[in-house]
């Protein structure tokens, strides 16, 4: 052992030896056997040796890293020559591998338009696409989610965690499957009830009416909860003024910049999607306001490509995965693009301009992060891999585009122990197959996922769910 006045002349570094390292008794909850199927590294001390890190926090990538695990949080973080590896630990040798944080998505439905629930094929489609944790941002069967989050948290189902959220909350005219409040009462009763039942987020949906809006908000963080909304009646300065906490889908719902708009209604021309300039002035004043209220954008970029002509095609992955009737749909929907042209309802230009919008409200400072929002052939876990692309296609550095997937998500959810790589931090970790520094298409090389501490292997949870996405 160097001696302390050693150590301030020279600069002696010194390995800690097995005792010296901080171990923590292993509290994690125990797997079914069922899930434990799935597991690909199972022992309470893991070293990761020889990794690229990209550690969540926007910082560079960090070359010839190790990464010890202990009982499920990350112990040591350093270069391969600085952390001494106990002798009982499980060490994976990675070289050529990046390991980053889980992914923590904020628009991660268990459910697609048409499907209204999908407890079998998503939660494995997340984590084996290294989704450790989805915030499912308005949900259709509030109950059966519930129930699957807990057994998630048991140990007893596979999936990412879930932050699950209550029934959406809309307003005239709106869908007859969602709450339409008829009085403050009604949503004081509803927020009670469901906080009581574990849920922790409320969306509201397009129809809403304002004064209703004001009440949820109220409402909701009386009960110590929070409010996101895809809006349209509401304008976005509106809703941070009167207290929401996020707002869905970024530009292409801001309809404070349709010139048309109706107080109160939805309503308005989508045409400011393709003629508002994103680096104008109306566009920064909004932006503003955003961050002045402390307002998180959740961008959806993956959703809004799957709709977009000349980028809405399934890739060779999302093909293997679809149920037959899914596929027809599928074939059924590029048709009616074909025949459309030009006509289609999505136009280029509003990915595009998405796309520039996110990237100057992260740099404007904003809290900015993502989800897939799935639907059409943009499926769990492959389209939150599909927003990374695209993220360092709108001109994120790829360090940037990590911290919006991870500790960003993480940071809205109020989940301080996960999201980056840092020592007393759950082992959310993915290992990918590459050097994600220098190839983007690497975020699709799950090789690991670790979900505190536990490694699963996306090849098998991908395999379970072969030919079954569209029907469960």
């Amino acid at each position: 052992m160097c001696l302390l006045l050693l150590l301030a002349v020279v600069g002696c570094v010194t390995q800690p030896s097995d005792t010296e390292l901080p171990v923590s008794a292993d509290t994690r909850t125990g797997l079914a056997d069922s899930v434990r199927a799935y597991l690909r590294v199972d022992a309470p001390v893991v070293a990761l040796k020889d990794v690229a890190i990209i550690d969540g926090t926007g910082e560079e990538v960090k070359l010839a890293q190790t990464i010890l695990i202990k009982n499920g949080l990350i112990s040591e973080v350093g270069s391969i020559k600085e952390v001494a590896i106990p002798d009982k630990a499980e060490v994976l040798e990675l070289s050529g591998r990046t390991v980053i944080p889980g992914i923590v998505g904020t628009h991660n439905h268990l459910h697609m338009p048409g499907i209204h629930f999908m407890p079998y094929t998503a939660p494995r489609m997340y984590l084996g696409s290294g989704v450790t944790t989805i915030q499912t941002t308005g949900s259709a069967s509030p109950a059966r989610e519930k129930e699957l989050a807990d057994a998630i948290q048991r140990g007893e189902a596979v999936g990412p965690e879930v932050v699950h959220t209550g029934p959406y909350f809309s307003g005239p005219g709106g869908s007859p499957a969602m709450i339409q409040p008829e009085s403050i009462e009604h949503i004081a009763d509803t927020v009670a009830y469901w906080v009581g039942q574990g849920v922790s987020w409320f969306k509201v949906y397009r129809h809403i009416k304002p004064d209703m809006l004001a009440a949820v908000i109220d409402e909701v963080h009386k009960q110590g909860a929070k409010v996101t909304g895809h809006l349209c009646s509401v304008t976005y300065q509106e809703a941070a003024e009167m207290g929401i906490d996020a707002i869905e889908h970024g530009f292409i719902h801001a309809f404070d910049l349709a010139s048309d708009k109706r107080p109160g209604e939805c309503s308005g021309g989508r045409s400011f999607r393709s003629l508002e300039k994103i680096e104008g002035g109306r566009v920064r004043q909004l932006h503003d306001v955003l961050i002045k209220h402390g307002v998180a954008l959740s961008t959806t970029l993956a959703i809004f490509e799957a709709q977009t002509p000349g980028r809405a095609v399934a890739d060779v992955r999302s093909l293997a995965v679809m149920a037959p009737e899914w596929r027809y749909r599928y074939e059924q929907q590029q048709e009616r693009m074909r025949i459309a042209g030009e006509g289609w309802y999505f136009k280029p230009d509003w990915l595009n301009n998405s796309m520039q919008h996110d990237y100057l409200f992260y740099e404007r400072g904003g809290l900015l992060t993502a989800g897939l929002d799935p639907g059409l052939h943009n499926f769990p876990g492959y389209g939150d891999q599909r927003n990374f692309e695209l993220f360092v296609e709108a001109g994120f550095p790829v360090v940037d585009a990590i911290k919006v997937m991870t500790s960003n998500g993480a940071t809205l959810l109020g989940l301080e122990d996960r999201g980056v790589i840092q020592p007393g931090k759950r082992a959310d970790l993915v290992v990918l197959k590459g050097e994600l520094h220098r190839h983007t298409a690497v975020i699709r090389q799950s090789e690991i996922v670790f979900k505190e501490g536990y490694g699963f292997d996306p090849v098998a949870l991908i395999k379970d769910v072969q030919g079954r996405v569209g029907i469960d």
